[in-house]
């Protein structure tokens, strides 16, 4: 069968050779005229295109990374609150403490700002809403 397939293959592709040999190329390549540079190039419209493509890429970056900081953000709310939570399921002391949003200096430590309460925000890592209340 392999054999009877490949002499068919091998047929095809002899007429196919004879078939584009026989045709003349039309228009023949002396005839061929090469336009002026300036209907060549892509013009002003080529260059609004462009650069439209190139502001969306740059403007869809900048939202990107906005949104992997917010992302990034409610992960680590998320982990502090998980280490809160095991910390003062550990029933010491020292666990519940280690909940507090002072530091032992009596500094509030970063990660206790203003953002952060979830009564404000309507749910701990929410984002606050924008805008005139």
């Amino acid at each position: 069968m392999t054999g009877l397939l490949a002499v068919a293959h091998g047929t095809l592709l002899q007429g196919w050779g004879a078939v584009a040999a026989a045709v003349d190329p039309s228009p023949s390549p002396s005839s061929i005229e090469i336009p002026p540079e300036d209907q060549t190039s892509p013009g002003l419209l080529g260059f609004l295109v462009t650069f439209a493509a190139a502001a969306a890429v740059i403007l869809l970056g900048f939202s990107m990374v906005r949104h992997l900081r917010v992302v990034d953000r409610n992960a680590r709310r998320l982990r502090e609150a998980e280490e809160g939570t095991s910390a003062g399921a550990a029933g010491t002391s020292a666990g519940a403490a280690g909940t507090s949003a002072a530091t032992p200096s009596g500094t509030a430590s970063p990660s206790a700002r203003a953002d952060d309460d979830p009564d404000a925000t309507g749910a701990p890592g929410a984002t606050p809403p924008r805008g005139p209340a």
